[in-house]
């Protein structure tokens, strides 16, 4: 008869040699992608280093410059997208399409062609103040490389631009607008690979190739799930609380060996929601995936594409009106449009036909776009909220307040949150994505309540536990290391 005690020992001890020093690389990660995320242009940047327009440049209407782009194509239709700012100097139309990203100048309708120098231009603003010109920046025109992944691809080929200041920083300007899209510094870079990359195992070769990244995530965190699952049932085996071995000890162990034991008894259960919430994170066999706010959703809130009628606005009028604008983004909220200005201070809707601040749309207008996202099922409740509830707050990033939240009456009670200030969907909620907010958020974050994920109290709590677990896996990785050497 097989020993089944004896094959789980052994199966941990292998399962430890294999992927224990990843599990300990994952809790020392983990505590530096609470400080270092991965690199990505936030809005407060953009807003620092955009350019504002002048109007006396935009000599021609969001309809004029469309039709350089539809000209090249046979079924051009309406861009779902529309934006206007300032590139290299110039006011430049930005058209989102099934067919991707396409730019045109707004002052000659002539298409935007991407150059060195552009580039340059564009990567100016973010270069570190005071050190700009410590020597010639460098362009280098590519498709991917280790901090490109996620939003940045729809802007591929990009132009990597060397600052060459004392920084080390490297900005990324669309291949496509002419925008810069990422910044990085030199210390930024160096902290992800103690964080993002390893936690996520974004090496770039693997990471290129994001079904067989996935099912590496996937796989590696179900091995470290057996890891723990088997160390814990060993654990509570070999422990002793009445019947005490002869020694007078609750455990067998001395050493590494018992600090291994009494780390793992302790933080057994708190190691295995955190492997297991880390496996959900890659939706394993499309289990709790959520559809999110869909590109139907967004037609449907809007009211319909965009026509002409809404490409033929004055635009050149609202930044007389507004100095200072860096950008114009085209919202159509019920059939209506808008024009959301961006200016240093933030966003604000402007009415596109007369073109007044709007301040907030009024709560029953933007119910009856959100009405729209599903037609025909019931709301069960519409309320405006000041402040967070569990599946919309502010934690990593800030949430927008108020929001309208819409809740249908539909199985999987489907609820959106819709901003009145930015006439747009902020955030979307669904059965799956509300087990995936307490199994993963909840479990992996430790990101429960209001209460628990306060700061700087949430920081300690999860720094002492994730060191806590960095010395559990320590301990294991130490055994199997003397264990190999004999």
């Amino acid at each position: 008869m097989v020993n089944w005690k004896r094959q789980l020992h052994l199966w941990h001890r292998w399962l430890g040699i294999v992927i224990g020093l990843l599990v300990l690389l994952w809790f020392g990660s983990g505590i530096v992608m609470m400080y270092v995320p991965y690199p990505a242009l936030t809005e407060q940047e953009r807003m620092a280093w955009q350019s504002p327009l002048d109007a006396a440049q935009v000599r021609l209407s969001a309809w004029d410059a469309w039709q350089a782009i539809a000209q090249q194509d046979t079924q051009p239709g309406m861009p779902d997208a529309v934006r206007l700012n300032t590139v290299a100097g110039r006011p430049a139309y930005h058209f989102q399409s099934a067919r991707g990203l396409h730019s045109v100048w707004a002052d000659t309708g002539a298409l935007l062609r991407m150059t060195d120098a552009m580039a340059i231009a564009a990567a100016a603003p973010a270069m570190a103040p005071g050190a700009r010109g410590a020597s010639s920046p460098s362009v280098q025109q590519m498709e991917l490389d280790q901090w490109t992944f996620g939003r940045v691809a729809a802007h591929r080929p990009l132009y990597r631009v060397d600052a060459g200041d004392t920084a080390g920083s490297v900005l990324y300007v669309s291949g496509r607008t002419g925008e810069l899209v990422r910044d990085t510094t030199r210390s930024e870079r160096a902290w992800n690979w103690a964080g993002s990359v390893i936690h996520w195992v974004y090496v770039m070769p693997l990471r290129k190739h994001g079904e067989a990244w996935r099912q590496v995530v996937m796989w590696t965190s179900a091995v470290a799930l057996l890891l723990a699952m088997t160390g814990m049932v060993l654990g509570i085996q070999r422990l002793r609380l009445r019947r005490r071995y002869a020694s007078g000890a609750r455990s067998p162990y001395k050493g590494w060996q018992a600090w291994h034991h009494w780390l793992g008894l302790t933080l057994g259960t708190l190691t295995l929601t955190w492997l297991f919430s880390g496996w959900l994170s890659v939706t394993p066999f499309g289990w709790l995936s959520s559809p999110g706010i869909t590109a139907q959703d967004k037609r449907a809130f809007a009211g319909g594409p965009l026509a002409r009628d809404d490409l033929t606005v004055a635009v050149a009028d609202a930044v007389r009106t507004y100095p200072g604008v860096l950008e114009l983004e085209w919202r159509r909220v019920g059939g209506h449009l808008y024009l959301a200005a961006l200016e240093r201070s933030g966003r604000q809707l402007l009415d596109a036909h007369c073109g007044e601040a709007v301040g907030a749309l009024k709560a029953d207008a933007l119910l009856r776009a959100v009405q729209a996202v599903r037609p025909g099922v019931p709301v069960r409740q519409a309320v405006m909220l000041t402040a967070g509830d569990h599946y919309y707050y502010s934690h990593h990033s800030q949430a927008a307040f108020p929001v309208l939240r819409v809740q249908f009456a539909d199985p999987g009670a489907t609820t959106f949150y819709a901003d009145p200030v930015q006439g747009k969907l902020a955030g979307y909620a669904d059965s799956n994505s509300k087990w995936n907010r307490w199994l993963f958020n909840g479990l992996h974050q430790l990101d429960f309540a209001a209460a628990v994920r306060a700061r700087p109290a949430w920081d300690v709590l999860v720094v002492s536990l994730c060191l806590l677990g960095a010395a559990l896996s320590l301990t294991g990785v130490v055994l199997g290391w003397r264990r190999l050497r004999r």
